[in-house]
């Protein structure tokens, strides 16, 4: 009887549902959850290769109840970037709520402008979204921001309300700022190394003993030789004549600027078992050992060596031997065909 009483009160709900929907009467399913978020601050950073912009902000996630509101802050910050070179575009959001409302999301896009510079719809296209974190808790939240991202094809932190007009304004002055850091750089690197030379430069005037004014030989490169552009010169030395104890040597390399003068690429300290071997010292023209440092490369143009005993006594310096380096592409010519055995 019991049973037959339950069966007959669903059917009543079911039917008041049904009568419900029929007259256009809403039923309502809480707690209803919406989200929305706004922008803190931003931050931007402007160079040749890349656009850095830094934000900050909160999502409110909102569930409404029949008889009250609860409000659930997410605190986020996001690192968006633009390379104008390739045209990419990313942006990480990170979602830092109360745990389990963590996570983070990232995006990808092709755009031929700044689109956090750029007013309206951007050119962009290849839209990538990705998400992390507690999928059931993040569920509303991530929905939000996914759709947003496909409908405008824009960075999500590119919806919100700035000022445009002053990022604008701020991006000719960070480029500006960074070319006057990159000449101050390099009048320093051209100044340490006008003082380096000076400072060998005196060292090559004739001294007042017999041991200053002795010298070793430079028996590789030798001079008018021709070498291939970041490949390996191989660098020999011979000691000075008469009974000299040589343990070390300090050779020097320059280079002959466009006007004529000669600026010093680097001074090495060789040993004597490395600069008398077969091979020669080896370490010279091909970069150094990851191939990068500038004054272990062998770039094209001209250059002298001159060396010097430097321990256990030190002595005058040698005659310059000039050498040639040249570029790989000009070094290299295709040989003629040939037809026949």
């Amino acid at each position: 009887m019991q049973r037959h009483m339950w069966g007959v009160l669903l059917f009543v709900l079911s039917a008041i549902a049904g009568d419900a929907s029929a007259a256009g009467v809403v039923v309502r399913i809480y707690p209803m959850t919406t989200v929305s978020c706004h922008l803190d601050s931003i931050q931007a950073k402007f160079t040749a290769a890349k656009s850095t912009y830094r934000m900050t902000g909160r999502c409110d996630q909102q569930l409404k109840y029949e008889d009250h509101v609860e409000v659930i802050p997410i605190p986020w910050t996001s690192e968006g970037a633009y390379a104008p070179g390739q045209g990419k575009v990313a942006e990480t959001i990170q979602l830092n709520g109360n745990p389990p409302l963590r996570g983070k999301i990232e995006t990808r896009l092709g755009c031929v402008e700044d689109p956090w510079l750029v007013m309206g719809k951007a050119a962009c296209t290849q839209p990538v979204f990705s998400s992390t974190g507690d999928v059931q808790s993040l569920d509303y939240i991530v929905t939000y921001l996914r759709n947003g991202f496909e409908q405008t094809l824009k960075p999500n932190t590119t919806g919100f309300s700035y000022d445009r007009a002053a990022l604008v304004a701020q991006r000719p002055r960070d480029l500006q700022a960074e070319q006057q850091a990159l000449a101050e750089t390099a009048r320093l690197a051209q100044e340490a190394a006008r003082k380096e030379a000076q400072q060998l430069q005196k060292k090559v005037q004739p001294g007042s003993t017999l041991l200053e004014n002795l010298a070793p030989f430079v028996v590789s490169p030798t001079a008018g030789s021709h070498y291939l552009g970041m490949t390996t010169v191989p660098i020999k030395l011979a000691p000075p004549p008469g009974r000299v104890t040589v343990t070390l040597y300090t050779v020097k390399i320059e280079r002959k600027n466009p006007g004529g003068t000669w600026a010093l690429v680097t001074a090495l300290p060789i040993g004597l078992a490395q600069a008398s071997s077969p091979s020669g010292y080896l370490g010279w023209g091909a970069g150094g050992p990851d191939g990068r440092s500038l004054s272990l490369m062998a770039s094209p143009g001209t250059y002298r060596i001159t060396a010097q005993v430097s321990a256990p006594q030190q002595t005058g310096w040698s005659q310059p031997a000039e050498f040639v380096v040249m570029n790989t592409n000009k070094a290299i010519q295709r040989a003629p065909k040939t037809f026949g055995p």
